[in-house]
């Protein structure tokens, strides 16, 4: 590559890694000490960087060089934070998710394909109280916040404060269009959280309990009525109001690993789960054309309830209530 398409590289996936309400031309500026104007003449490749340049930008955006001018053929460029950072919060891990969101819903087009080992996490903010014990699930479970050791859960509890930014997430979730495979086994997971609590005594009652599991058939519902309908649905939307297609795919044998294609434009960018709550992402080209083309795939070998197999679908969501119900037998008797 010449040095205009280096810099033109180097500047590309800086875009990619600040987040949507972030400028660019802003941060270069300030980064480097030079006017906007400097800043979008570097931008676009009229002005070449100098190496200093070169070394602030790569240092503070953390970007390795080699791999991204792909010195090394094998090579792809992951980006991404992790969660045991010391200023990190809970709170701004739900603002990213909407900030991401945001992001994806600014490309025409733009569409989500997802490969679930769990549901599909944007779907537990559908529902507070079950956006609430998922939440205290990460602050007691995976983040081992100090406050929340002792801590104890109950769908009575206030979570007042989180109630604007859950239903955020789920009216921005819910007009992105989808493809979403799926498993039988994508609910257990949760199934099992609320029994361990359960029985450890980190629900404050067995009536928490029952009620999240009630809201658990609020949220399969849901599901089932997108897929018949093959449409995003907001809380309470009817199907034809609604402007973003869903597609969802049962497959029998395949657990999925959460892994996020994101369609945006004509690019793609992946989003790799990776320690629980965490992603990393990439928009390198190759990588994100093979994993397309692997979901695609996977599709093909799977089973596609939505709009149409009605009785498949009816079969897929009965067995998820199913599960349910032995969830709360465990519990009655």
């Amino acid at each position: 590559m010449t040095t205009d398409q280096l810099q033109q590289v180097l500047f590309n996936h800086i875009k990619t890694i600040l987040p949507p309400h972030v400028s660019v031309v802003d941060e270069v500026a300030e980064l480097l000490g030079i006017s906007n104007d400097s800043a979008y003449r570097r931008i676009r490749g009229e002005k070449p960087l100098t190496l200093d340049e070169s070394y602030k930008l790569a240092g503070h955006f953390k970007i390795s060089l080699d791999q991204l001018f792909l010195l090394r053929k094998d090579a792809f460029i992951f980006t991404g934070r992790t969660t045991n950072n010391s200023d990190f919060k809970y709170e701004d891990w739900l603002q990213s998710v909407v900030q991401h969101l945001q992001y994806f819903l600014s490309f025409q087009p733009c569409h989500l394909y997802y490969l679930a080992k769990e549901i599909p996490f944007y779907y537990y903010f559908l529902v507070p109280e079950i956006a609430a014990f998922k939440s205290y699930f990460f602050m007691k479970s995976i983040l081992y916040y100090e406050d929340w050791k002792g801590k104890r859960f109950s769908v009575e509890d206030d979570y007042s404060n989180y109630k604007e930014i859950f239903q955020k997430i789920s009216h921005l979730f819910s007009a992105l269009p989808s493809t979403e495979i799926w498993s039988i086994e994508n609910i257990t997971s949760t199934l099992h959280q609320i029994e361990f609590y359960r029985v450890t005594g980190a629900l404050k009652s067995n009536e928490d309990a029952l009620i999240l599991l009630d809201k658990f058939l609020i949220m399969i519902d849901h599901l089932e009525k997108q897929a018949e309908y093959g449409v995003k649905l907001k809380e309470g939307q009817l199907p034809s109001t609604s402007k973003a297609p869903f597609r969802m795919f049962a497959n029998e044998l395949i657990m999925g690993d959460n892994v996020q294609l994101m369609q945006l434009g004509q690019k793609y960018m992946t989003a790799i789960n990776h320690s629980i709550i965490n992603f990393i992402t990439t928009t390198d080209e190759a990588f994100n054309l093979y994993m397309k083309k692997t979901l695609d795939n996977l599709a093909q070998k799977s089973t596609l309830i939505s709009e149409v197999n009605e009785k498949e679908r009816l079969m897929f969501f009965n067995r998820l209530r199913d599960k349910v119900s032995q969830a709360k037998k465990q519990i009655i008797y």
